[in-house]
């Protein structure tokens, strides 16, 4: 059996903070009565409500709509919001590389190359990133 040299894969840290705080946001979006207001916003996405109201004023708007919620992610500090602007900038795309990978979850490259390398993955989809996530220590 081979030892574990770290607490827990990169997989356990995804299923048990990122991928509940996406799901949360997305039920947020779809349930949620706009317009929106900036204290539920500041919770949802872990942002202090000054945050907010500073991403509001530089663009201009005072109404948080879907499209502004989503501008607020794209600027917003906290880990969530930092993750989405770097998907958003990669581009979404349908398979990732390992330069991707690393740069959106804010991995270590040579972590994420060696995992992909182990799996004899080139490119990531959405069915084979929890195999590369599970072979990352975090």
């Amino acid at each position: 059996m081979e030892k574990r040299l770290y607490a827990h894969s990169f997989l356990e840290e995804y299923q048990k903070y990122i991928r509940p705080a996406i799901a949360e946001i997305d039920i947020f979006l779809k349930s949620a009565e706009y317009p929106l207001e900036a204290e539920q916003v500041a919770y949802i996405l872990d942002l202090e409500e000054d945050e907010i109201r500073s991403i509001l004023a530089t663009t201009g708007r005072s109404v948080i709509d879907r499209a502004v919620f989503l501008t607020i992610m794209k600027r917003g500090s906290s880990p969530i919001c930092q993750m989405y602007a770097r998907e958003v900038e990669v581009g979404s795309p349908y398979t990732y590389t390992a330069s991707q990978l690393s740069y959106v979850y804010n991995l270590n490259i040579n972590d994420v190359k060696n995992a992909c390398k182990k799996l004899q993955i080139k490119e990531a989809t959405a069915f084979t990133m929890p195999l590369i996530f599970a072979n990352i220590p975090y």
